[in-house]
């Protein structure tokens, strides 16, 4: 084996000869560096854009959420929150109440998702680096608070200078569904806007965030939640707390990790990213057909080297390796500069930042590396290329044709 992969590594670097095969072998070689550059620099672009969407559009979304299996609320008394919060794995843990509303400021009304949370638990939300406005909170001087997202304060036309005489509140009066005076169907609170975030727009045109005890008071309900949200410690595997939980509160709750909650957003980012990655695979099978044409005209170029090698004792496998290594050579050589550029690139862009993303949310266009996708490039490129070597080295030196050119 050693003899042939010498053998191989000479035709392919020796300086001498260079003649329309080295051409071939060099364009076969760019195929193969091209098609794998362009692969990892794909990859990490949708794990770059993966990563930004997940802290736009999840970083409000609890580690874990516990929710009712049937009906709207979950009634406090009923899960062990004091005994859940002393797990080694919780590190926060806070009841959420949500509801539609009504909101009217001045002359212009919007409709709103009303979320009441513990002020204890506001500072997991992540929200801190999204104030545009006013401050982070929902209470002062133990008074209510609001918290509102861009959207919504667009729509209301509010700013926190202007908002001291209070946003009006209506939610639905329980049980007043078929009275005849429009004005008891609804319960009004007033609360003062504290601040103004933006994340992303479906959370921008959708929530404001007030305290839990003003959530019930205006939605009529009492030590229920819709939901109970857990943030996690760091490095821990929510799948596993998860199990834990749903163990400990069976069936009549649905036991949510944050990957869970956005599955539809997180699915279809990967299959975006492996189907671009397949099609990819397919545009380097064709790549390759220059690998074959390589091998090809070099086993036929080689046609003396071959009878000489039989007549020195070479086995025919002995002289199939020989052009099975240079077609791997010529694999890894492209694998090799296009792996080298790409990942280059890819950490010069991840640290630094070279392309910048127009208009977005950042400045540069986000890039992340990850090690399974080397590896799983690197894995095509070479199933491909050894593939693409197997078929001239089995079709033009099987044994019959090995006969008769050690005969001829």
């Amino acid at each position: 084996m050693s003899l042939s992969f010498s053998i191989a590594k000479r035709y392919l670097f020796s300086r001498g000869n260079r003649n329309v095969i080295n051409i071939i072998s060099g364009i076969a070689a760019a195929g193969v560096a091209i098609g794998s550059f362009a692969m990892i620099i794909v990859l990490s672009a949708f794990n770059g854009l993966e990563t930004l969407v997940a802290d736009l559009y999840t970083s409000v979304d609890p580690d874990i959420r516990i929710s009712p299996a049937k009906g709207k609320t979950i009634a406090l008394d009923s899960i062990e929150i004091d005994t859940i919060i002393r797990w080694d794995e919780v590190q926060a843990i806070a009841p959420t109440l949500e509801e539609t509303v009504f909101l009217q400021f001045k002359d212009q009304q919007s409709i709103v998702t009303l979320r009441g949370i513990s002020e204890a638990y506001l500072p997991y939300l992540g929200l801190e680096e999204h104030v545009v406005e006013g401050e982070l909170g929902i209470t002062s001087n133990g008074y209510p608070r609001a918290l509102l997202g861009y959207g919504v304060a667009d729509n209301l036309n509010l700013f926190i200078s202007e908002g001291y005489e209070g946003i009006k509140v209506f939610a639905a009066k329980r049980g007043q569904e078929n009275s005849l005076n429009p004005e008891s169907k609804f319960v009004q609170e007033r609360i003062v806007p504290m601040g103004i975030v933006t994340l992303n727009p479906e959370f921008d045109y959708a929530y404001i965030y007030v305290p839990f005890d003003f959530a019930e008071r205006v939605l009529q309900y009492e030590n229920q939640a819709s939901f109970i949200d857990m943030t996690l410690k760091p490095s821990i595997d929510a799948m596993l707390v998860k199990q834990r939980l749903a163990n400990l509160l069976g069936d009549q709750y649905v036991v949510k990790t944050r990957m869970e909650l956005n599955d539809v957003l997180f699915k279809t980012n990967a299959t975006e990213k492996w189907v671009t990655f397949f099609i990819l695979s397919f545009i380097l099978i064709v790549a390759t057909f220059n690998l074959i044409g390589s091998l090809t005209m070099l086993i036929i170029d080689k046609k003396k080297d071959i009878s000489l090698l039989r007549s020195l004792g070479q086995t025919a496998r002995d002289v199939q390796r020989i052009f099975l290594f240079e077609g791997l050579l010529i694999t890894g050589l492209g694998a090799l500069v296009g792996m080298g550029l790409g990942v280059t690139l890819i950490v010069l862009q991840q640290y630094v930042g070279f392309f910048p993303l127009q208009g977005g949310l950042v400045e540069f266009y986000p890039v992340e590396l990850h090690l399974a996708d080397v590896l799983a490039v690197l894995g095509v490129v070479f199933t491909i290329g050894l593939l693409a070597s197997i078929i001239p080295v089995k079709t033009l030196l099987n044994r019959q044709r090995l006969r008769t050119v050690t005969s001829s």
